[in-house]
């Protein structure tokens, strides 16, 4: 097996049966989920995804036409919370802003961080791209898929924040936005940073999220879309800014072990949990996702491949979520309700089901204030005291 960017020697890593793909999808229609890694540039993916991008393109459609990522009723518009102040700073560190005027970004939702840019330089004149239907918008935006659309090189700057790790011809995707940019102008990418979600316990192998990038996996994908990375940030999501210009050479040579040693460690950890929950569920204690979100799919495919069918039936599983919307809908088998209309009988151990670090931290407080003495709580598949 090759990868994809580089054509490094690669391999799988793991199989999963039956992951739902999304929370947006029907009920009961799943997917294996087969993931392979690139020992030359550290790059993983979906095998599946890269073997036949139209037909998982076509697959996800539906997910992606009601794919909402900030729920109006709980975020204020604009949110601006610390990924966005790390995204900007990155920013300001690399470009001259007075010498920026006009500026797209792709995957733009409700256009919360074009939004912010605005607030802090005035003269920019901005446009957010969403293939997402969306009732609330506060930037001017095209709603249509990103390939449809097509404008001269003209943009000072392009953005595309978490949008690179969906898609499944990331080549394609990249040759189309470096077309939008000007001579000498700046394209920037945001994706996960891969080691930071297993450290933090969060499962990345979600069925959207089709690749895994790393500096040396996104300095080859610009290469090959004629474009030259300038600059990396990884604190917390990874930040690449690219630029229509001419550089000396790359930044990045190759990849160290460490992330495939991390990657094993933390499938070595998942199996341990799995083993616990079994057996905390054996004793009769009752478990609570929270959180109806793409995590939850993962996780709880993960413990049906692990524990069989019949058992996982025969747990007393619940879903809450925090958002009104999602409330008496089925996701991955179970009916979602609220945190506050949970009543528990019996031990019980919380799974909070958040990939994003801002959502974890207003969650866990919202579980602390209602654990009982036996119960236990979970961040995904990290243990957290109580």
């Amino acid at each position: 097996m090759q990868c994809p960017l580089c054509n490094g020697p690669a391999e799988i890593v793991f199989r999963r049966c039956g992951q739902p793909g999304s929370v947006h999808m029907p009920p009961g229609q799943t997917v294996e989920l087969a993931i392979a890694g690139c020992r030359d540039c550290g790059f993983f993916w979906n095998v599946d995804a890269f073997a036949d991008p139209v037909a998982f393109t076509a697959l996800l459609a539906p997910a992606y036409r009601a794919y909402n990522l900030l729920d109006n009723d709980l975020h204020g518009f604009p949110l601006v919370d610390e990924r966005t102040r790390t995204a900007k700073g990155f920013l300001d560190a690399h470009c001259h802003w007075p010498a920026l005027s006009y500026v797209v970004e792709v995957g733009s939702n409700r256009g919360d961080f074009l939004a912010y840019l605005k607030q802090c330089h005035a003269h920019l004149q901005l446009l957010g791209v969403e293939s997402s239907p969306l009732s609330l918008v506060g930037v001017p935006t095209l709603f249509n898929d990103v390939h449809d659309i097509h404008f001269s090189p003209s943009f000072d700057l392009v953005i595309a924040r978490q949008v690179l790790e969906h898609m499944a011809d990331p080549l394609r995707f990249l040759l189309h936005l470096a077309s939008f940019v000007r001579e000498g102008g700046w394209l920037l990418i945001e994706v996960p940073v891969l080691e930071n979600e297993l450290a933090e316990g969060v499962d990345p192998w979600v069925v959207e999220h089709v690749g895994h990038y790393s500096a040396r996996a996104l300095e080859v994908l610009g290469q090959r879309a004629g474009l030259t990375l300038v600059a990396v940030e990884d604190s917390y999501q990874f930040s690449a800014l690219f630029r229509r210009a001419p550089h000396p050479g790359p930044l990045f040579t190759g990849i160290s072990n460490a992330r495939w040693e991390q990657v094993r460690a933390f499938l070595a950890g998942v199996e341990e949990q799995q083993a616990r929950w079994r057996e905390w569920a054996e004793q009769g204690g009752a478990i609570c996702f929270y959180g109806a979100s793409n995590v939850y799919l993962a996780i709880s495919a993960a413990l049906r491949q692990a524990w069989g069918e019949d058992f996982w039936r025969d747990c007393r599983l619940t879903l809450v979520d925090d958002s009104p919307s999602r409330h008496a809908e089925e996701v991955g088998g179970l009916r979602v309700q609220s945190l506050e209309s949970y009543a528990p009988e019996g031990k019980t151990l919380y799974v909070v089901c958040a990939m994003y670090q801002y959502h974890r931290q207003k969650m866990v407080p919202r579980v602390l204030a209602r654990m009982g003495p036996e119960d236990r709580l979970s961040a995904m598949w990290t243990p957290l005291p109580r």
